[in-house]
């Protein structure tokens, strides 16, 4: 007789992640949520016992090993509140220093100078609006601000003698600039003079602190390798690939490079010659490979790597050899062969747009039997759903419904056109895909069209309420996690410093007012119709609680069908597993409810 799992046995599955090695390369710190929510550990490569090594009841957000010393530095927050402060643990006295002590005033991490006397990083502390850019000396805990430019900063590392320091300043998620701040001399040189949306990212610098490579868009619609020469104050493109280039890092010696291609949603690692920019023999394993480090001394590397079927996991490569092996084996309570991969599709939309999904259907479908569908709409808008293990996902599919995915005109990964489809007066066109992907499920024999429900968290959240308030006859229920329902509100509500790169993106208070207020779901909410579960953490600094709350009041005074859940110890999603262990299995029942 064949096991069944409770959704219980889904939600438990582990994963581990932001690998780091020590100076001397002989152990890793990584995040694992065993307990249930993100906490900082530590393994030994040649084996031994696992050790944890914090237990908050809030998640630790990074985790990064000095260059030189036995000391690790990381971040948490409280209650989901995102004003990240830094600690470092020492390992050998295994005393934890408070670094930043401003629960105040947010914090992000930029990384350590190589020689493990400086960090790097950026905080709201001046004005809680803007994020400005901090050297600090780790052991006076003395810090000085170099960059004070305002906007959303981000300090984006030392050069290898930590004579510069790069920084990042963002004007929307598609558009921003890199200055070098020379520290000797306190001389800031903006490198990236540019018009129109460029995306510039992730320094990564070449011995002699000459140059460095970037991942760039500038006359090109995905993300390619450019090398910045100081002298010449140039970029050339030396890599380049028909999709983005996600990620890149670089051993000290600059032997060896990885870069992340994304390929249409699925990662794929590649080893390159930083000098010839020749692709080196490689079989890293099949999976969705992120957080890429090589050692101090260049001859390992680690990353994570998991995919639809498999949680994500550490592991190690000998760059020798080329052998790599599993480093951490998560708690995987559901076995592979119970998961399902998803197929990735691809829809018209009403312009004729080809948009990418990707569908979950039950391993056995009794011939003649239709099946309820649950849309599950990503956050962002710029971001992509890509098919990693998704716990809920696949409990839904277990349970018996069809799940799609769809990364509609807006998401990233497709090219910066297809991102652009959806910006401000073309808003409601990335709605109008969900209408379309609708359609296109009309002609699935397996697919009861009288049974369709919207999921979708942040961004997604809006795209549920306003498919339901905009086109209230297509659907049959909708679950709305943190999500936006009155852009007016949410711009004026949302983190001060978030506020001007959110209006890039939706539409400014000042000059789109009206038109924000046209679109905002909660304008049009006496049209909704389809029962609806909303689901926000009280502390979220992104979505405030007050988005989530003015929906339900709405339609409670309405008579509608709503339910609504608050976490009072969680912020812009569901971090701790004891909450999703509530909610989830609610979501569960809401959706057994009213579909039947």
């Amino acid at each position: 007789m064949q096991k069944t799992y409770s959704i219980q046995d889904f939600l438990e599955v582990k994963s581990a992640s932001l690998p780091s090695f020590s100076p001397d390369g002989s152990r890793i710190a990584y995040l694992s949520n065993v307990t249930g929510t993100n906490q900082m550990y530590l393994i030994t490569l040649n084996g031994g016992e696992i050790e944890q090594l914090t237990q908050y009841p809030d998640p630790v957000t990074f985790a990064r090993f000095s260059p030189i010393e036995n000391k690790i530095i990381f971040g948490k927050s409280e209650g989901g509140n995102e004003q990240t402060q830094f600690f470092i643990l020492n390992l050998d006295t295994r005393e934890i220093i408070d670094v930043t002590k401003r629960i105040d005033v947010r914090h992000n991490f930029g990384g350590w100078s190589r020689d493990g006397r400086q960090i790097c990083f950026a905080s709201t502390e001046r004005n809680g609006k803007d994020f400005d850019v901090y050297v600090m000396d780790v052991n006076l805990l003395e810090k000085k601000c170099v960059f004070d430019g305002g906007e959303w900063c981000s300090a984006l590392g030392f050069s290898p003698c930590g004579a510069y320091l790069t920084v990042g300043q963002a004007h929307s998620n598609s558009n921003n600039d890199i200055y070098l701040c020379n520290l000797t001399t306190g001389e800031i040189d903006h490198i990236t003079p540019h018009e129109g949306d460029v995306l510039h990212e992730s320094p990564r610098w070449l011995p002699g602190e000459n140059s460095f490579f970037v991942l760039k868009d500038e006359g090109r619609e995905f993300m390619g390798l450019s090398k910045y020469t100081i002298a010449t104050k140039k970029f050339e493109y030396v890599v380049t690939h028909d999709w983005d280039i996600d990620s890149i890092a670089i051993d000290n010696e600059s032997k060896r490079m990885v870069l992340i291609v994304n390929e249409g949603g699925y990662r794929r690692g590649m080893l390159y010659s930083p000098t010839t920019f020749r692709e080196l023999p490689c079989m890293l394993p099949v999976g969705n490979i992120s957080a890429t480090t090589f050692s101090q001394d260049g001859s390992q590397l680690v990353f994570t790597t998991g995919d639809s079927t498999h949680t994500t996991d550490v592991w190690v490569m000998n760059l020798e050899s080329r052998e790599f092996r599993q480093l951490t084996f998560s708690s995987q309570g559901v076995p592979p062969e119970i998961m399902i991969e998803p197929e990735l599709v691809r829809f018209n939309s009403f312009d004729g747009l080809s948009v990418p999904a990707f569908v979950y259907r039950p391993k056995h479908i009794v011939k003649g039997k239709k099946l309820p569908v649950i849309i599950n709409i990503h956050g962002g808008p710029e971001s992509q759903y890509q098919p990693g293990l998704v716990s809920i996902t696949q409990y839904f599919v277990y349970s018996g419904y069809i799940v799609v995915a769809p990364n509609v005109r807006g998401s990233s990964g497709y090219g910066k056109t297809y991102m652009a489809l959806d910006d401000v007066e073309k808003r409601m066109d990335s709605v109008k895909d969900i209408v379309s992907l609708r359609d296109y499920l009309e002609n699935d024999s397996e697919v009861d069209t009288e049974k369709i429900a919207l999921m979708g968290g942040s961004y997604g959240g809006f795209m549920v309420l306003a498919c339901l308030a905009f086109y209230p006859k297509l659907w049959a229920a909708g679950i709305d996690i943190v999500g936006i329902g009155n852009f007016v509100t949410f711009l004026e509500n949302t983190a001060l410093y978030r506020r001007a790169v959110r209006e890039a993106e939706y539409g400014s208070l000042v000059r789109d007012r009206h038109f924000l207020e046209q679109i905002s779901p909660f304008n049009a909410i006496e049209n909704i119709q389809a029962p609806l579960l909303v689901i926000h953490g009280a502390n979220d600094p992104r979505v405030p609680l007050s988005e989530a709350e003015q929906i339900v009041l709405k339609l409670r005074e309405l008579n509608r069908e709503v339910e609504i859940l608050i976490y009072p110890d969680e912020g812009h999603g569901l971090a701790r597993l004891k909450n999703r262990l509530d909610a989830y299995p609610r979501a569960v029942s809401f959706l057994e409810k009213v579909l039947g």
